[in-house]
């Protein structure tokens, strides 16, 4: 964590607390996920736009924003589709561990031949 700390890539949830048991979001993992790669890759250009048309864009905090549309336009995070089509991307839905998995699994192949 400190590491991860030093290096940008996980912030506290306050200016003296961490909150190590605390559930990640979908947002937050996209954003410590695009601090990583760059991170390992400083000339990676984080720009991108969404591939669907979420339905919930709007509740994506605006410091997360980028990320997410970076990582969705990198196939790395994808959204929640209804029945009836409809997109969401769920921006406060909680990341499960095997989700985090799929996510730097995904991350790695993407960015890995660079």
């Amino acid at each position: 964590i400190l590491k991860a700390y030093k290096l940008g890539i996980v912030n506290g949830t306050s200016a003296t607390t961490f909150s190590p048991n605390a559930e990640v979001t979908r947002e937050q993992i996209s954003a410590m996920l695009l601090r990583t790669l760059q991170a390992a890759m400083p000339n990676l250009q984080p720009t991108g736009e969404f591939k669907a048309n979420f339905l919930d864009a709007n509740r994506i905090a605006p410091w997360a924003l980028s990320a997410v549309k970076f990582m969705n336009a990198n196939d790395i995070i994808k959204g929640s589709t209804t029945s009836d089509g409809s997109a969401y991307f769920l921006p406060q839905g909680n990341t499960t561990r095997e989700m985090a998995i799929m996510l730097v699994l995904r991350a790695f192949n993407q960015f890995s031949k660079f």
